[in-house]
């Protein structure tokens, strides 16, 4: 019974490191954009903002198949308040939607994947 309950333990690990596996290309687009954008951020703020992003830092979700990438984080050092970014991935690359409601859009609809490494008490 013990070895049955490892064996369940052990294919659900792995099905759920596989099912991001679909979706690596479009997260890893929206990270790079992501990244470039938060070292001009932190030039132009001069202190007050990490220098790079931090994928371990941040919550990461896939809507619509790979199409939308939303990253949420907190890219000022001692700022509580988590920022969404979302992108739009299309003919294999990240586009930023600038004045998109990230928050109205992820209410209304159903993740395709998620990795949540923000605390639930960072997230608001």
């Amino acid at each position: 019974m013990k070895r049955l309950g490892l064996t369940i333990v052990a294919l659900t690990l792995i099905l759920a490191a596989c099912s991001s596996d679909k979706y690596t290309n479009s997260i890893d687009k929206a990270i790079d954009k992501q990244q470039i954008y938060q070292q001009k951020l932190a030039k132009s703020e001069k202190g007050d903002v990490d220098k790079k992003f931090d994928k371990n830092k941040a919550n990461i979700y896939v809507y619509e198949k790979g199409k939308y990438v939303v990253l949420a984080y907190k890219p000022l050092k001692d700022d509580d308040e988590v920022h969404h970014y979302a992108y739009r991935i299309k003919n294999n690359k990240a586009h930023y939607l600038s004045g998109f409601n990230v928050k109205g859009f992820m209410n209304n609809h159903k993740e395709s994947y998620k990795e949540e490494n923000l605390g639930s008490d960072d997230e608001s």
